[in-house]
């Protein structure tokens, strides 16, 4: 018989996995055959968009555990999550403030809805990591005072996160939402040396599950604090997911929840303790700890595995995918891992094995890596001549990316993972974009098409300035 998937999925199951999602191939208790619970909405089971039986309690005790009003279960990850609390910030035509680092599924909400969004100035790390300051923050929201809510990712792929306590108290003084692409940060809810974002003054979080607890993709919970029209927020969510959940993804959120009461703290205090111990060894081999100085008001999650090599990112990532060892992403600087509360023994054993066999074969001049070597990153700013759902869905024309200098983005594109927009749907392309857009493996780019062709708004003339 022909089964490819499944074939697929095997292959993959006897990997070392340091990537989401972090069940680590093991469920948080005893094993079931999925088939035999596999069901759907009847008397004896619940609804999930009008629940009053199971789906209600599990809710219920996912907001208790997030310290929130009301928290709702995602089966379409957290981009339904992402995009149900824009549609309940915003009408059509309105503005909504995001930082450049936001992932694409924000943007993608944005063109449909209808939205316009406004970027606050990006910064950099050391490393060239970008990140949006409070001082940026409120220069966007002095500048576009009708805006109607702001939008924070925390922490972002390389655990970089910013306390919202300033920022909620600024965007509340100024009758805002303020809005929350916590993905990363499900373990918070059960952290004593990290607060989540609704205990920091957000008014909706979205946290998916299966990135850092032991659920099953894409599961996620939407958080809203006491403020919000839950009525008109759970009248948005049949809007962004289907109308038939998979009840097995319900079932993995409310386990992940169970579990994480039970013994999630002491379980993220283990895991950290391990990662500091594997850093110390690492280091022996050349290999550092990438997460830098953090900029003034960010700290960096202890828990994400962000590891800078003398070879680079994208070759420490390469030698370790050869050996059977799935990173989370890299870049030019460091490799990024995703490690399970549970079994997390095994992957760092293997990584730390393979760094000295990889070790080994560097001239003694070579093994030392560095962590804050200045790394580009986005290429400068891009202006601005288009809305961005008007040029998202208008003609177009497909161009090699070094004859779309000039012209305008009918896409937005950008590397994947960490899904961040280089160039947005309505900006110029500039030179230094679509040279650095060239230099990088079609593979990881989202956006352009499979041959490496740039969508471009057609009839649009060149634009004789370019904004650097």
């Amino acid at each position: 018989m022909e089964r490819p998937m499944f074939r697929m999925l095997r292959r993959g199951a006897r990997r070392v996995s340091l990537h989401m999602p972090a069940t680590g191939g093991r469920a948080p208790f005893k094993r079931f055959d999925p088939y035999g619970l596999d069901t759907t909405e009847l008397a004896v089971t619940d609804d999930l968009f009008r629940s009053r039986g199971a789906i209600a309690h599990a809710q219920a005790l996912a907001a208790r555990s997030a310290g929130a009003a009301r928290s709702f279960m995602l089966h379409g990850g957290s981009t339904s999550g992402i995009h149900a609390m824009l549609l309940y910030a915003a009408r059509r035509g309105e503005e909504v403030i995001l930082p450049r680092n936001c992932h694409i599924s924000a943007l993608n909400l944005c063109a449909l809805a209808g939205f316009e969004p406004v970027f606050a100035d990006v910064a950099y790390t050391v490393q060239g990591r970008p990140y949006t300051s409070m001082e940026a923050y409120e220069r966007a929201m002095d500048a576009h005072p009708r805006a109607k809510a702001v939008f924070a990712v925390r922490p972002d792929y390389y655990g970089l996160m910013p306390d919202l306590r300033p920022l909620a108290k600024a965007v509340h003084a100024r009758h805002m939402l303020l809005l929350c692409d916590e993905a990363h940060g499900a373990t918070f809810n059960w952290r004593h040396d990290i607060q989540n974002a609704l205990a920091q003054g957000a008014d909706l979080v979205a946290q998916s599950a299966h990135k850092t607890l032991p659920a099953l993709t894409p599961g996620a919970w939407l958080h809203a604090a006491g403020p919000i029209d839950m009525h008109r927020l759970l009248s948005l969510l049949p809007m962004v997911q289907t109308s038939s959940p998979s009840f097995l993804n319900l079932l993995s959120l409310d386990e992940a929840r169970a579990w994480m009461d039970r013994y999630g703290a002491p379980a993220c205090r283990e895991l950290g303790e391990a990662l500091s111990r594997f850093y110390r060894k690492a280091r022996h081999l050349g290999y550092v700890r990438a997460q830098e100085d953090a900029p003034p008001g960010f700290a960096y999650d202890p828990l994400r595995l962000v590891l800078a090599g003398p070879q680079g990112g994208y070759a420490l990532g390469q030698t370790l995918e050869n050996a059977g060892i799935d990173m989370e992403m890299c870049d030019e600087c460091c490799v990024v891992g995703i490690l399970p509360l549970r079994g997390y023994q095994r992957p760092l054993k293997r990584l730390l094995a393979e760094l000295q066999r990889n070790a080994e074969g560097l001239p003694l001049s070579a093994r030392s890596a560095s962590a804050d070597e200045p790394k580009s990153w986005i290429p400068g700013k891009s202006m601005r001549v288009l809305p961005l759902a008007e040029a998202t869905f208008a003609s177009r024309e497909l161009l090699a990316v070094g004859k779309a200098v000039g012209r305008v983005s009918a896409v937005t594109c950008g590397l994947y993972p960490p899904g961040i927009a280089l160039v947005t749907a309505g900006e110029v392309v500039s030179e230094e974009m679509a040279e650095f857009l060239s230099r990088q493996d079609l593979g990881r780019l989202f956006g352009l098409t499979e041959e490496g062709l740039l969508p471009c708004v057609a009839g649009m003339p060149l634009m004789k300035e370019i904004e650097a």
